[in-house]
């Protein structure tokens, strides 16, 4: 069982499945319709998360004129791949804006020459694409006039290391309401070595839900300890309990932890245990949401704070082939990825796993 730890309150911007380039005319309307729904942090009024809710593909504009190459700019990393960040424009004309992709960045360059630019054939904004976050006093009470309305939004597709083409779609954006429970990864299922489950996708970012309202961080004079346990329910197959996982200061030191509350994400699921699993036809579960359930308890000094919630996974199908070997290509590892601050180097913080 691989997983990883996901930040609640990233934004993020989208590697595309894109080829692109154009400078004239750069702008494009679309009547696609971008469908939003809001989340808030339970414990912050003020902070919100705008998650999408389908898949919009856009195309290319005819009119877009395409070079044949660029010259990157001196003293920048120079690539030809190619990103987009999806604007939405609130009722109070701000901008909520999802961009700050996490990549690595190769080496400065000197002024480079790049060619081989393929053309735009589609840009895909999915829900992971359009995902932003913000603050905004009173948020809820400000968001709910608002459900049901249309908005405007705006992709810009720019290539990375090159300031000088923005290529802009204006997209309808619909304000559905407060979110449900959301789909955050999908996977495949495979009956090669067991039964897996392998992550195929990362749909979205987990809701924010903090231990407690009012701060983002928290001093506890002898340690903590945190403890996290999932449990995944099939229907008929059964339920999937995960954990408890600990995270537990081992000195006797002041420790200062976040207070958002930060759950794992897995890359593969053994689901070999569940005796229904083994003995039943698995394809009534292509296509569909299987709920997650999650509870954490923080101990800090004499405080205990339990926090509780639920999210969706979605079963895509079948794994193909070339996918069941997955669990050989990454090493089995827990993440050291903390909720302390800092958790660099930190030899006092200690992790554990209830098989």
């Amino acid at each position: 069982m691989k997983f990883q730890y996901s930040c609640c309150c990233i934004g993020l911007c989208l590697f595309l499945v894109v080829r692109i380039h154009a400078t004239e005319k750069n702008l494009s309307e679309d009547t696609s319709t971008v469908e939003l729904c809001v989340s808030y942090a339970d414990e912050n009024e003020n902070y919100f998360q705008l998650h999408g809710l389908k898949d919009v593909r856009l195309p290319p504009d005819p009119d877009w004129v395409y070079l044949d190459s660029i010259v990157c700019e001196e003293g920048r990393a120079c690539s030809n791949r190619w990103e987009t960040i999806f604007d939405v424009v609130l009722p109070n004309n701000d901008t909520s804006h999802s961009g700050f992709r996490i990549r690595w960045v190769p080496p400065s360059a000197k002024k480079k020459e790049i060619r081989h630019i393929a053309p735009i054939e589609e840009i895909e904004l999915d829900p992971f694409t359009v995902f932003s976050d913000g603050h905004m006093p009173h948020a809820r009470e400000y968001f709910r006039k608002h459900y049901g309305e249309k908005l405007r939004g705006v992709s810009t597709t720019m290539i990375e290391s090159y300031n000088k083409i923005y290529l802009k779609h204006k997209v309808d954006v619909k304000l559905v309401g407060e979110c449900g429970p959301l789909v955050v990864d999908e996977y495949c299922i495979s009956g090669k070595n067991g039964i897996q489950l392998f992550e195929t996708q990362i749909v979205d970012f987990f809701p924010v839900t903090d231990f407690t309202k009012g701060w983002i961080e928290m001093k506890c004079g002898k340690g903590y300890k945190i403890i996290k346990r999932l449990e995944l329910d099939f229907g008929d197959y059964g339920k999937k309990t995960m954990g408890p996982y600990t995270e537990s200061s081992v000195c006797e030191k002041t420790s200062t932890i976040r207070l958002d509350i930060r759950l794992p994400r897995y890359e593969s699921i053994d689901l070999s245990s569940m005796a229904l699993m083994r003995k039943k036809n698995l394809s009534p579960l292509y296509g569909k949401t299987v709920p997650v359930k999650w509870d954490a308890v923080l101990q800090c000094d004499s405080s205990t704070i339990e926090k509780s919630g639920e999210y969706l996974i979605r079963i895509k199908g079948k794994c193909p082939e070339y996918e069941v070997n997955m669990d050989d290509q990454y090493p089995v590892a827990f993440s050291s990825s903390s909720q302390a601050w800092p958790s660099e180097n930190d030899s006092c913080i200690v992790f554990s796993e209830e098989k």
